[in-house]
């Protein structure tokens, strides 16, 4: 009985990697949501875990945890029938919200094979920031470094609501706080931006992004690795708080001087290459395959 089902649960992985993935499922059983914390660890990970193929991973998960008795038949269809045995379904409808780093992200994704799809949008702008954005006079004094949505500056609310049914957001803002602002300040910064987002869209759910390291050297303002550490364990802790995700990108960019690695530097200050983009794209795959599976 046990080869039987063996051999059943091998010919149907088999199926599942040679049918061609969707983009996304048109529709989405009914699956319980997480807010997965990724936590910090005070040092540089090792990019060499990360898999460059989410399909795979979810594959191999499906057919060793039900063949191991780790997961029943119910949890195996429930994944499956998701539509989420995908390289970007966890990430259509959803949006990123942030700053130069999230441009160059977006970038990224137009010129690469990436988790984003048709329905995954980004709302950053250059020199944007979370106090910007929540300031009275975000669309005039700071109209010229905030997002646009079809053309038009607007507050980050407004626009996050117009987006056609968006469920997810991922945020990650702080470069450009962090000059002028001390963590705790920021990080309050962040949860009122995000609670208004949030009012406009209720049921949206919520993703923070780590604030990336940068150059050894860089000390401008408030801005430098040491509380650029600070401010993540305090944003760590305002996910824990509020039931938001938390995805931890900057560790796997650290060297061990916990600066950001130099051949993932494009400017040997701040901003981040291709090559850092990847791993952006490789811990995001990650933390879709923990959100799906725990």
């Amino acid at each position: 009985m046990k080869k039987y089902t063996n051999s059943v649960i091998a010919l149907f992985i088999c199926m599942l990697i040679l049918t061609p993935s969707t983009v996304y499922a048109e529709e989405l059983a009914s699956m319980p949501t997480f807010s997965v914390i990724q936590p910090i660890t005070g040092a540089a990970l090792p990019n060499e875990n990360l898999s460059a193929s989410l399909i795979t991973r979810l594959n191999t998960y499906l057919a060793d945890n039900l063949n191991n008795g780790n997961i029943d038949m119910q949890k195996f269809n429930d994944i499956l029938s998701s539509g989420m045995v995908s390289e970007n379904a966890f990430f259509a409808n959803s949006v990123f919200v942030g700053d130069s780093l999230t441009v160059g992200f977006s970038e990224y994704c137009r010129t690469h094979d990436s988790i984003a799809s048709d329905t995954t949008y980004f709302l950053a702008r250059v020199s944007c920031s979370a106090k910007a954005a929540i300031s009275r006079n975000a669309l005039t004094t700071h109209a010229n470094i905030m997002p646009k949505y079809k053309g038009k500056v607007q507050f980050i609310e407004d626009s996050v609501a117009q987006l056609p049914n968006v469920s997810k957001m991922f945020i990650c803002f702080g470069m450009n706080d962090l000059t002028s602002s001390t963590p705790e300040q920021f990080v309050s910064d962040l949860q009122t931006l995000i609670g208004r987002i949030t009012a406009k869209t209720p049921e949206l759910q919520v993703y923070v992004i780590s604030i990336p390291c940068v150059m050894s050297n860089v000390n401008n303002g408030g801005l430098s690795n040491k509380t650029i550490r600070s401010t993540n364990l305090l944003l760590q802790d305002a996910c824990v708080q509020n039931g938001w995700g938390y995805i931890n990108i900057a560790e796997h960019l650290m060297g061990s001087d916990n600066a950001i690695r130099p051949e993932y530097s494009s400017d040997h200050y701040v901003h981040e290459n291709s090559h850092a983009y990847q791993i952006w794209n490789n811990v995001l795959k990650d933390y879709a395959f923990w959100e799906i599976t725990k």
